[in-house]
């Protein structure tokens, strides 16, 4: 029987996820062991009871909290926080959001507090930038100085350009944009606030003015603040202690759920070192009030102090016992299998799993430490996984007979086997309807009761797409960065997205053609080379050498057709564009790009 909540939707993400007890259970939810915790939230979304109780928890919906005298911070508004703190003559904001509405959202909250300008933003990683130009509020940009981690730009330019259509898919489906608004595959919360006005859409990123050092001392309006290099979910994260304040402001792993060491969404390897030495120089200075990038303001010490050891005890034994299985010749499978959280950990308030699985971080230990390979020789040149279904389908005697067993399976609520038995099916055969509706039911049988928002929403945008209801790998109409548009390219340096196009080039198609076609700015009178060489792609400064074609093209029309808002054949016909030299190479080179 699903039980039937009652309480109205919220719109925090990070909020929801502390307080409480930990989950622990003999039995894994995909294999059952929590189907007996589903309930119905207030939109219909079937989902983990225990979860849902930490949704509940965020219901008052966008709050600002008052830290102390000088310090607020908005909790609830979106995935992020928002904090300030008043100086002598305005605000230094910590955090804006990833778009302007986000950035104009949380002015507008603050100012129920403070008249004050913004006169001060500092980035703690590079993703909550996107709202910044908000706090301007009219001035002009030298009102407000940012200051930074020294990557946060190099970084930020890696999440909108090269990685960016990736970045954006997995992470829309993290935080369930796929998904359905009621029903029992809805979002039981809101993720993200989203906008229907292309200016509130957009990423209103401002430079960093100040690229901070490991341990550096800068007096902000009267206030000295001294900057900490540390590590998260990015290596370009900030811990900020103001002495005066007792305060530190942070992007650490310390957070109101068990830190991701991995996402689902893809990302680079986050190092154990660096997170826990991240949390122990926060330790090291013990503050009174402790404000993180995510979840709710600590005011106590002994209360921040012994979050953030919870945190690096965590990490520390997830990482020191990856290493002692490896020595000892674990896979990744044997370590998921035997190696659990102590029960003090388990149990604490702050580390419940309600945004990443456990079983996750050890996997993701194996593969930083020692990379993918597991010691079975066999996975040094496996099949490919059309073959290797289809040899799967002919030793069951067909497919029927691996749906049939996979029926079993589910039937024994062993909901993990079910749908890898018929990955083999629809890997020899994808149109395979029968299949496909079994894998979504195991898919959603198991996101049904996992208390971890990051399995949820992935497993269900995969169910949904195997039922055909959706293109999980369809762009999405809504973004979680703030959108990538003209005016946000061309901020970047002037060659970025010329350089894009080794990341673009379709081998299948272009594997023969050797050219050299030199494309030139004409507003700017800069050039750089794009080589191609039967396969590869490589984009250089201008060499001075001779080169087959050049076109020439304003900055901004070049930035609009990588956007595919104009069309380079028009651009041409138009004059706006113009080839010199051999135009039928410099044509069949740039089609090389997709």
């Amino acid at each position: 029987m699903i039980q039937k909540a009652k309480k109205r939707l919220p719109i925090g993400l990070f909020a929801l996820l502390f307080l409480g007890e930990a989950i622990a259970q003999d039995v894994p939810f995909y294999r059952g062991g929590l189907d007996h915790k589903k309930v119905e939230a207030a939109n219909g979304a079937i989902l983990n009871a225990d979860h849902h109780q930490r949704v509940l928890l965020a219901a008052q919906g966008a709050t600002v909290v008052k830290v102390n005298d000088r310090v607020h911070t908005i909790t609830g508004l979106s995935i992020s926080n928002y904090t300030f703190i008043e100086s002598e003559n305005g605000l230094i904001a910590f955090d804006t959001g990833n778009n302007m509405g986000m950035g104009q959202s949380a002015i507008e909250m603050i100012r129920s507090v403070t008249d004050k300008p913004v006169i001060a933003i500092i980035y703690s990683h590079h993703h909550y930038t996107g709202g910044a130009s908000a706090y301007l509020e009219g001035r002009n940009r030298d009102a407000i100085e940012i200051y930074a981690h020294p990557d946060v730009e190099r970084n930020l330019l890696s999440t909108i350009s090269s990685l960016g259509p990736m970045q954006v898919r997995r992470t829309g489906t993290q935080f369930g944009f796929y998904l359905p608004h009621e029903g029992p595959d809805a979002m039981p919360m809101i993720a993200e606030p989203t906008f229907k006005e292309p200016a509130l859409r957009a990423n209103g990123h401002l430079p960093v003015t100040h690229n901070v050092a490991d341990g550096e001392r800068f007096e902000i309006d009267g206030l000295e603040a001294v900057f900490h290099h540390i590590q998260s979910d990015t290596a370009d994260s900030l811990a900020v202690h103001f002495p005066a304040l007792d305060l530190v402001l942070h992007n650490s792993m310390i957070a109101p759920s068990l830190f991701p060491m991995y996402t689902l969404r893809g990302d680079y390897h986050r190092d154990p070192v660096g997170l826990i030495a991240g949390v122990d120089k926060i330790r090291a200075i013990r503050p009174q009030y402790l404000v993180g990038a995510h979840g709710p303001p600590l005011t106590d010490r002994e209360q921040a102090y012994n979050v953030a050891t919870a945190h690096r005890d965590a990490a520390s034994f997830t990482y020191n016992q990856a290493i002692r299985a490896i020595n000892l010749g674990k896979t990744p499978d044997d370590m998921v299998a035997e190696i659990k959280l102590p029960p003090h950990l388990a149990a604490h308030p702050w580390l419940f799993p309600g945004y990443v699985d456990q079983e996750y971080n050890l996997r993701a230990q194996y593969r930083g430490i020692v990379g993918w390979f597991a010691e079975d020789s066999a996975d040094l040149h496996p099949p490919q996984p059309e073959e290797l279904g289809a040899v799967m389908v002919e030793g069951f005697g067909g497919e029927d007979n691996i749906v049939q067993r996979a029926q079993r399976a589910f039937d024994e609520k062993k909901y993990n086997l079910t749908a890898k038995l018929l990955s083999f099916v629809l890997a020899s055969n994808p149109d395979n309807k029968d299949a496909a509706q079994l894998k979504a039911d195991a898919l959603r049988a198991m996101a049904q009761t996992t208390p971890s928002l990051q399995t949820r929403n992935f497993m269900l945008t995969h169910a949904r797409d195997l039922e055909e209801k959706i293109d999980r790998m369809a762009p999405l109409s809504a973004v979680f960065f703030g959108e990538v548009d003209t005016k946000s390219l061309l901020a970047t340096p002037p060659g970025t997205t010329i350089r894009l196009l080794e990341t673009k080039l379709d081998v299948t198609t272009c594997s023969g053609v050797r050219s050299a076609i030199a494309i030139r700015f004409s507003d700017l009178d800069r050039s750089w080379d794009v080589l191609l060489r039967a396969g590869v792609a490589e984009v250089v400064g201008s060499r001075g050498e001779p080169v087959d074609a050049t076109l020439s093209i304003d900055r901004k029309d070049w930035v609009e057709t990588v956007l595919r808002i104009e069309d380079l054949t028009s651009l041409l016909a138009t004059g706006k564009a113009s080839i010199d030299g051999n135009a039928n190479v410099a044509k069949q080179s740039l089609l090389c790009f997709d």
